[in-house]
């Protein structure tokens, strides 16, 4: 005599389906929208874009907020940390949602 369970895991209402992770050959969606248009992939993903003028300006796009603004340093957190600048008379000339400018005598940039 054969016996048949009454259960079976694929009809329960509370079982799971295995998931599939992706593989690693699979291109991301940052880095195909990257190749089709030519465009790097840093800046699909948002990630911070700087540019230092000699010792006396620091531009940054792609920032989230201001953390700490003094005139000895200067924090600011982005998608991929935070970034610190720091000097001596340091202001903050303009900032808008995109991007930001930092002028003074300016020391270091430190990545945190």
């Amino acid at each position: 005599m054969r016996k048949e369970s009454i259960y079976r895991p694929s009809e329960h209402k509370h079982s799971k389906k295995a998931k599939t992770k992706p593989s690693i050959q699979e291109p991301v969606v940052a880095e195909k929208i990257s190749r089709k248009f030519n465009i790097s992939e840093d800046v699909i993903a948002g990630a911070p874009i700087l540019t230092g003028y000699g010792h006396h300006r620091f531009c940054i796009e792609n920032y989230k907020s201001i953390i700490e603004y003094t005139s000895n340093i200067v924090r600011i957190q982005t998608k991929l940390g935070r970034i610190h600048i720091i000097g001596k008379n340091l202001v903050i000339a303009y900032f808008r949602d995109d991007g930001m400018c930092i002028v003074g005598d300016i020391n270091s940039i430190e990545y945190h």
